[in-house]
């Protein structure tokens, strides 16, 4: 059995040959719902009459895929038909069965009409539900979506009334409704119907079934007051004390998921002590009333690092290099920022604003927004609210060119919301419905001023609270607040080519005073939004300029040597709200030879070390170990000293006093004595033993030299000569 009455067989398909047969029906459409609990499926047949000679209807069905046959007997037409008439006809079904129908005009003097299109309804279980809300006297109304139906309708009635009054209609595909009752009415249990129809209502509508009787206890006493969360840093005080409107007695209060740090009173309702470690903490807290009544609330713990100068990450090496060479080195990791975990630079045409996002303690909410970013969706989407000492909202309609025509955003699934960040001056938030925590999509807004507010008007208690998930950085509030003192009015806007226009008000215009007509040149517009670096870098000092330069090239420090010396490079960091954190690094340039040969333009090309353009006393090495100059005479700074050490009667050394080069690589000086000049040569001292070797009886510190004095090993005595020299090598 399928619940349908076969009959007949199917109509005729040819012509008659002896005059037209009537014009076949269209636009068939089927409708259907079953009852709660599967019984009763009514379903709504609709055609247009395309002819005016009818004079019956034959109906068709085909169930779950079988042939087509005739339902129910013939159904007379209008005595006066009228081409483009809508006809409706009532038939039953069965739950979760497929029915395919067709329609067919007949004339008894011409015969039957071609078949109109077909119509295919598969109805399904309408159950409804009802849901008290925590605002006052509001219960929330959710059911499915009957296919093809015009609309729905909502019943209410007291328990225990003989019957239903209409609250309201809503528009077709929507599958819940707020129902509002007045504060008088609480404490009471109420009844609701939810009955789809077709049709246009008052006048041409047809009921096509209803839902189930759903109940719902209205009970203003038991609303939650407290708000739904609290943020704060890691180990900072701690205190939340859950309330309610209620008259009625509490018997108990529970809390669960309580972190580490916190204590809950269950005789007051008090959470207390400090906030745990960096994280999201879901608490869940029921509260008994004598009556029988509970009330829950899920509540948030969002605990973020607080906001402050970069900090000092990994330590940036210093430097030992050799002049004429470079060195880069990452700059990402020395420094941290950990308040920023991300960041987006939002462009309007009155200036930027930069948005520090907590991706940690609200990460639904920033992976939504930045879907969006990552879209380009943002782009040239315009301020459409705003208003002084509140607010400015952006994120869902951008201009279409000229006059009233805007365009929608295209969304996407609605984000859960996060609640718990408060709602203060500079946060950015999520916009959503009213009456659905559960909303927000692509619209956003910057606070102006604190809205955090009390209950039941401030923003972190509204609606299940509204999610902060960023806050403005550095100067970016001076935009903000030039937008919402805009001056605003109110237009009838069409979206996305609708006939019908769509009132906005606050509207902020770029104006001294807003035009009487939308005028699309003067809009707030965004002009993009893109992720963001949360750190900048600088070089911010030098001690020794000449000695190597440093640049930031990419994110990186390059570090270029030019002489031999010490600097000390300072880098410094800068996050978005322009507070700095500095590091130095210490660089040390030594000089080879060749890297020394190469500063300078030698007569004759005569570079090599042993060479000697400048005819002086020494070759171009010898000038290079004692800091001479290979193309002028050598100076009186350059000279080598002999002399004794020691005085009499004690005895005496012969001595010799050089210059030694400092910064240098591969360099090695090495003192030597003989009694001849043929040798043998004996080494007294060389520049690995180092300073403070026995045989180093001076050591005078300079800018690029030190003057090292170097005694003989043996004393003079009775010798008639002694003789000492300096040999020099360079690796």
């Amino acid at each position: 059995m399928y619940g349908l009455l076969v009959l007949l067989a199917f109509c005729a398909m040819t012509l008659s040959a002896r005059a037209a047969v009537p014009v076949a029906p269209s636009n068939c459409v089927a409708t259907g719902i079953t009852y709660y609990g599967g019984y009763g499926t009514p379903i709504h047949i609709s055609w247009q009459d395309n002819s005016t000679d009818e004079t019956q209807w034959f109906i068709y069905v085909s169930v779950n895929g079988r042939a087509y046959a005739q339902l129910g007997s013939a159904v007379t037409s209008s005595t006066t038909p009228t081409t483009g008439n809508t006809v409706m006809l009532a038939v039953s079904g069965s739950a979760n069965t497929t029915y395919r129908f067709k329609v067919c005009a007949f004339s008894s003097s011409t015969g039957f009409s071609a078949a109109s299109n077909e119509a295919t309804v598969t109805p399904g279980i309408f159950t409804l539900t009802a849901t008290p809300l925590q605002n006052q006297t509001s219960v929330l109304l959710s059911w499915p979506n009957v296919p093809n139906e015009s609309g729905y309708q909502i019943q209410y009635a007291v328990q225990g009334a003989s019957s239903y009054s209409v609250y309201g209609l809503v528009a077709a595909d929507v599958t819940s409704c707020q129902v509002n009752l007045p504060a008088s009415e609480a404490t009471k249990t109420y009844l609701f119907l939810v009955r789809p129809y077709v049709g246009t209502y008052p006048t041409n509508y047809s009921v096509i079934g209803s839902s189930n009787q759903a109940s719902a206890k209205i009970d203003y006493a038991v609303t939650m007051t407290s708000k739904p969360g609290e943020s704060g840093t890691p180990g900072s005080p701690f205190s939340h004390t859950f309330t309610h409107d209620s008259a009625l007695t509490v018997s108990s209060q529970t809390l669960t998921g309580i972190p580490a740090g916190l204590n809950f009173n269950s005789a007051t309702g008090l959470l207390s002590g400090v906030f745990p470690a960096l994280g999201v903490y879901t608490l869940n807290y029921t509260v008994h009333f004598a009556s029988g009544n509970t009330l829950t609330q899920t509540f948030y713990i969002r605990v973020r690092t607080a906001a402050g100068a970069p900090a000092v990450g990994t330590v940036i090496p210093a430097w030992t290099g050799i002049a004429g060479t470079s060195r880069d080195t990452a700059l990402g990791g020395t420094f941290t920022d950990a308040e920023a975990e991300s960041a987006v630079r939002v462009s309007t045409n009155l200036g930027n604003m930069d948005i520090i996002l907590f991706n940690t303690a609200t990460p639904a909410t920033v992976t939504n927004f930045m879907t969006y970013v990552n879209e380009g969706k943002y782009t040239d989407v315009d301020f459409h609210r705003a208003i002084a000492g509140f607010m400015a909202q952006s994120g869902g309609f951008k201009g279409a060119g000229t006059g009233s025509n805007f365009t929608s955003v295209v969304t996407h699934p609605p984000v859960v919301n996060e609640p718990g960040i408060g709602n203060e001056r500079g946060t950015v938030s999520m916009a959503k419905l009213g009456g659905d925590p559960n909303s927000a999509t692509s619209q956003f807004f910057v606070s102006v001023a604190n809205n955090r507010g009390t209950y039941p008007n401030g923003l972190d208690y509204q609606n299940g609270g509204f999610t902060v998930f960023g806050r403005v950085a550095g100067n970016g509030m001076t935009v903000a607040d030039a937008i919402s003192n805009l001056p605003n009015g109110t237009y009838n806007l069409y979206l996305d080519g609708s006939a019908t226009t769509t009132q906005f008000t606050n509207f902020p215009m770029n104006a001294a005073t807003f035009p009487a007509a939308m005028d699309q040149t003067k809009l707030v517009r965004i002009n993009s939004v893109t992720t963001i670096p949360t750190l900048s870098y600088t070089i911010t000092g030098s001690t020794q300029p000449s000695i190597a330069t440093a640049t930031i090239i990419n994110g990186q420090l390059h570090l270029v040597a030019l002489a031999p010396g010490q600097t000390v490079i300072t880098v410094t960091a800068t996050d978005l709200d322009n507070l700095t954190t500095s590091q130095t690094v210490p660089v040390t340039i030594s000089d080879t030879f060749t890297s020394w040969a190469s500063r300078y333009t030698f007569p004759g090309g005569l570079n090599g070390a042993s060479q000697n353009p400048d005819g002086d006393a020494w070759n171009n090495l010898q000038e290079y170990a004692f800091l001479g100059d290979p193309t002028l005479p050598s100076p009186t700074s350059q000279t080598v000293y002999s002399g004794i050490a020691g005085v009499a009667p004690a005895p005496r050394y012969l001595a010799l006093t050089f210059p030694m080069r400092k910064f240098t690589s591969g360099l090695t000086y090495t003192v030597e004595a003989a009694d001849g000049l043929t040798g043998p040569w004996t080494t007294v001292w060389s520049s690995p033993y180092g300073l403070s070797y026995i045989q180093v009886v001076g050591a005078m510190d300079q800018t690029d030299r030190v003057m090292v004095t170097i005694k003989d090993t043996v004393a003079l005595g009775a010798r008639q000569k002694h003789f000492m020299r300096i040999r020099i090598n360079q690796d």
